[in-house]
């Protein structure tokens, strides 16, 4: 009889250990939730050319670090350089145009001057022969010279305004054509140093297809860099929707990846998606067609990675991730987005 309340005893002794792991277990999924639904993700930027041209060289191979603004590959540049030097050509005759144009109005002004000072001097003898003649102390052939002498100085005077005018006009012109010649040179300019060719970020050549000789157009990719540091790398872990109650952005999270299950990496939950994956997917579900099905939704969460636990730059685009937040923990403060204006209504 003793025997079997020892064993009885016993086996509740392990009844209630395994209930007790069972729930220090769910206690912990609770206040930890967890996924293998994960991914390793991060920005791949895309090198193309923004110029049409014959590739001069390629500087680079796959898998090859690169640092920011180091370059992948040249353009053949002789056709930009003749456009270049066709625009610098056609600016240097729009400037001697435009001195040419003003050295013109320098003497046109000069011709005023000398006009309006013969209109002042046939004035004044206008005047002086009018009185002599009306005092009958000149003859009226001297009077009438200088009316006419008169009429003809102010005559050349409106024509010299008038041509002064004509080229201050031409100035304004001359000015804008110099003007566009020097956009068209800078522009010229600009499209030749688009035949060097540079990594935007550093990181890692993948996906190369760039040879020697290859004519390539305009926003054809010739290689991609993947920047596998700093904010350009994340993990992006999908939830099921009854594990979202307790997550929170700021909050750290933890993970490894199948590569080498035995380190642990750090992070925090930066942002969470703003719908499922069925919401976003090309064919969302229609669940209005009478034969529905309840299926738990995943909602996809943006794990940002600690710099420090990843200094090495181990982790690749692409990894599968097992990933577990801290619910428990203070959320760290994240930045705050500025608030975005109410749109104006017309009245």
């Amino acid at each position: 009889m003793a025997k079997k309340w020892i064993s009885f005893a016993a086996i509740l002794v392990v009844v209630l250990g395994i209930a007790l792991v069972g729930y220090r277990y769910w206690q912990h999924a609770q206040l930890h939730p967890s996924t293998e639904d994960a991914y390793v993700s991060g920005d791949v930027f895309s090198i193309a050319s923004r110029v049409p041209g014959t590739l001069l060289t390629v500087e680079v191979i796959d898998n090859q670090p690169v640092r920011a603004d180091q370059v992948i590959a040249t353009l053949d540049p002789r056709d930009f350089d003749a456009q270049v030097e066709q625009a610098r050509t056609a600016l240097n005759e729009a400037r001697s145009a435009l001195a040419t144009n003003r050295a013109q109005i320098e003497q046109a002004r000069a011709k005023v001057d000398a006009d309006a000072s013969r209109l002042e001097l046939a004035r004044i003898n206008l005047e002086r022969f009018s009185d002599l003649y009306h005092r009958n102390s000149a003859p009226k052939q001297r009077f009438d010279d200088a009316v006419s002498a008169e009429k003809v100085a102010a005559a050349d005077l409106a024509a010299a305004q008038k041509d002064l005018a004509a080229k201050e006009a031409n100035l304004t012109v001359a000015q804008q054509r110099v003007k566009l010649q020097e956009v068209r040179l800078a522009d010229a300019q600009l499209k030749r140093s688009y035949c060097t060719i540079t990594s935007p970020v550093a990181g890692v050549v993948s996906k190369k297809g760039a040879q020697v000789g290859e004519v390539v157009a305009p926003g054809q990719p010739l290689c991609a860099v993947v920047p596998l540091e700093g904010a350009h790398i994340w993990v992006e872990a999908n939830f099921k929707e009854t594990q979202l109650r307790r997550i929170r952005v700021g909050q750290p999270a933890e993970f490894h990846t199948d590569v080498n299950p035995d380190r642990s990496y750090r992070g925090w939950v930066e942002s969470l998606s703003a719908g499922t994956g069925a919401a976003f997917s090309l064919l969302p579900p229609e669940n209005a067609t009478g034969n529905w099905v309840k299926i738990v939704q995943r909602l996809p969460v943006r794990i940002a990675i600690d710099l420090e636990s990843d200094a090495d730059h181990s982790l690749r685009l692409g990894l599968s991730a097992h990933v577990e937040i801290n619910t428990q923990a203070e959320p760290r403060k994240m930045p705050i987005a500025p608030a975005t204006p109410a749109p104006e209504h017309a009245p």
